[in-house]
């Protein structure tokens, strides 16, 4: 029995489900009509379509000290925030919700019990949205059996009927290339039949050159869909591949950047800069 136990802790720890304080959180998946979880107020209506700016970056649960302080920094001036591996703490929890003129929208992957604390990705802008869509992959990763979440907002421009699709995106990790573009694929489905202008960025996961080429496939040539590059390039490597990615359509790239200077998460974040041409 210790042994079965001490097995299944590994298992846990692996997972990210053991505390900093030794306590086993069991990860619960809820109904996909229990997904979505709003925080704050919005405070505009419509982006300013000569610039766009945008916040990419996943967040690490919040877990390293300076992850509050760099947070506040990077998203003062940004209009749209989309931010993976949220983990909603009283910690981030409080930042969400004292953060003035923004409005967040969390789309859950699961939930740890049995402090009930959700984890997944946020979207998060000072702009209102017109309409929001939760998609959850239909794969599971191992071991712990959770899926991992993207998040479609959509919001207007000034000037002109078009708006603005985001689509953030925490790729399923631990499985096989196959598997990560069935994940891909459904949320291409749904970037092809929309004909405005498109972001598509969050953590892709793709650690093995496999998984970059099947991503290329699907974005670059199936979509039409621009990577952002970065004259500094201080992104995140696993494996030497690069896993976080900004891809636009519609949209031209007026700046671009990935910190290397930011210790609250171990993954690099990036910003860009978009005009939307009328």
């Amino acid at each position: 029995m210790k042994t079965m136990i001490l097995a299944y802790t590994l298992i846990l720890i692996i997972a990210g489900t053991v505390s900093a304080k030794d306590k086993v959180e069991i990860p619960w998946v809820p109904s996909i009509k229990n997904v979505m979880l709003d925080i704050g107020e919005f405070s505009e209506e419509e982006l300013n379509p000569d610039s766009i700016k945008i916040l990419v970056w996943n967040m690490y649960k919040g877990e390293n000290p300076s992850w509050k302080e760099d947070y506040e920094k990077l998203t003062e001036g940004q209009d749209i925030l989309m931010n993976q591996e949220m983990y909603l703490n009283d910690l981030m929890n409080n930042v969400f919700s004292n953060h003035e003129r923004y409005g967040y929208h969390t789309a859950t992957s699961f939930i740890y019990l049995p402090s009930r604390t959700r984890t997944g990705v946020t979207t998060a802008s000072r702009v209102r949205t017109t309409r929001y869509k939760a998609q959850r992959s239909r794969a599971l990763e191992p071991a712990i059996n959770t899926p991992k979440m993207a998040l479609e907002t959509f919001y207007k421009i000034q000037g002109t009927d078009q708006e603005l699709m985001a689509v953030n995106i925490h790729a399923i990790n631990f499985v096989s290339t196959q598997v990560l573009g069935t994940q891909l694929k459904d949320l291409a489905k749904d970037i092809k039949k929309y004909k405005g202008p498109v972001v598509f960025a969050g953590d892709f996961n793709t650690w093995s050159p496999a998984k970059l080429r099947l991503m290329r496939r699907i974005v670059v040539k199936g979509l039409k869909m621009k990577e952002v590059t970065f004259k500094v390039d201080n992104r995140k490597k696993v494996f030497n591949n690069i896993i976080d990615y900004v891809f636009v359509r519609g949209l031209e790239v007026i700046d671009s950047k990935s910190y290397g200077n930011i210790l609250g998460s171990d993954h690099t974040p990036m910003t860009v800069e978009l005009k939307y041409n009328l």
